[in-house]
């Protein structure tokens, strides 16, 4: 391979993994923001959504039905959502200029391997999931973004009770679902661009 197609395909790995991590923060920010116009029947959890959203309040949000642990959670979880949203905007910049450095990106190159590499990354959580449920990976994702001792509570406890754990299943479901259908299009989507340029090219070449 030439020292011209290694660079190529240098950049077509680092365009399709950073496209890859734009898509699935992207359609987290998307799913967020489709949320917070959704009618919420239960006026606390509305209020909460609306503060992890940011709205309220920029501190900790003074209501009487959650105590101070629980309030504090909110705010950690508020401020990871933040960071989420500006890591989101810093990928989106970088899969932009990378796509632009990447000649062969009509060639679908990228979407092919973008659609690869998000399937396989959707694939891990689902093998753990079906080995040992979704309580596993809810537990191991929140040991990971949150300080130990901050974010566990009783059963009965309000928060608990306003967003129980079917909530967080339901919304990880409509969210991978989502990811599945985007990243199987993009495959589907490359394999054909990558099969018309082959076709034009044939074509191209019997001309001569």
């Amino acid at each position: 391979m030439s020292k011209a197609g290694v660079v190529t395909n240098v950049l077509t790995w680092m365009a399709s993994i950073v496209l890859m991590l734009a898509i699935f923060l992207g359609v987290w920010e998307a799913l967020l923001t489709l949320y917070r116009w959704l009618p919420e029947a239960v006026p606390q959890r509305q209020e909460i959504v609306a503060y992890l959203l940011g709205g309220v309040t920029d501190g900790v949000l003074e209501v009487t039905y959650l105590n101070f642990v629980e309030r504090y959670h909110l705010l950690d979880v508020r401020q990871l959502f933040t960071q989420i949203s500006d890591l989101f905007y810093g990928v989106l910049a970088a899969s932009v200029l990378l796509l632009g450095l990447q000649r062969r990106f009509a060639q679908g190159r990228v979407l092919i391997r973008t659609g690869y590499l998000g399937l396989a990354a959707i694939l891990l959580p689902g093998v753990v999931m079906l080995l040992g449920g979704f309580v596993p990976l809810f537990i191991f994702l929140h040991t990971l973004l949150f300080p130990e001792g901050t974010w566990v509570f009783p059963d009965d406890s309000p928060l608990i009770q306003l967003f129980p754990l079917a909530y967080f299943f339901r919304f990880g479901m409509v969210y991978v679902g989502a990811l599945v259908l985007i990243f199987a299009g993009l495959l589907v989507w490359g394999k054909l661009r990558k099969e018309a340029h082959h076709a034009y090219r044939h074509s191209q070449g019997n001309q001569k």
